[in-house]
């Protein structure tokens, strides 16, 4: 089952010791999952290898350059997101009203810059989740910070990111 998100929702619960992520889909579907630390420590490299892979990061050689792009994006894909907005919620659960446990996912890069991404629990329940370049550094964001409350001690999803994108900010007023 495919989907594409509309609204993302991503939370440390700290009785559960575990992240909440639910996502609305423009179908206007409900899907919840629960993402362990086990679970992210082996997602951080492949979120962080494809937002470095994206067609414009891609076009230069040199790693500053490629990090100042994917800080560039990671701005422009933040300052367009509505962050207030609250959650809408829907009885349309294909998956159920418990979250889905995930533990193992599936990777696919598109042509575009875009990621598929599929969840699946340990019965290879799950769904694949589509992510245009944007969805995936607000995904990594709201993943980085969830990650960030809880006391798992992992290091930040987007290392250098702010550092990055504050020296072309400065670079480019001079």
């Amino acid at each position: 089952m495919a989907a594409a998100p509309a609204q993302i929702q991503i939370r440390y619960i700290q009785e559960e010791d575990r992240i909440l992520m639910r996502m609305n889909t423009v179908a206007n579907e409900e899907f919840r999952f629960w993402l362990t630390r086990r679970f992210l420590v082996r997602l951080w490299p492949v979120l962080q290898e494809s937002l470095m892979s994206s067609p414009a990061v891609k076009q230069h050689s040199d790693y500053s350059s490629r990090q100042a792009i994917v800080a560039f994006e990671h701005e422009r894909a933040q300052s367009k997101a509505a962050f207030n907005n609250p959650f809408r919620e829907t009885d349309n659960l294909p998956l159920g009203k418990d979250p889905l446990l995930v533990v193992k996912a599936g990777f696919r890069h598109k042509e575009n810059g875009a990621l598929q991404i599929a969840f699946k629990d340990n019965h290879d329940k799950g769904v694949d989740l589509n992510l245009s370049n944007e969805l995936l550094h607000l995904l990594c964001k709201l993943l980085d910070d969830a990650a960030q409350q809880s006391d798992w001690k992992m290091t930040a999803l987007l290392p250098n990111i702010t550092e990055t994108a504050s020296s072309v900010a400065a670079h480019q007023l001079n």
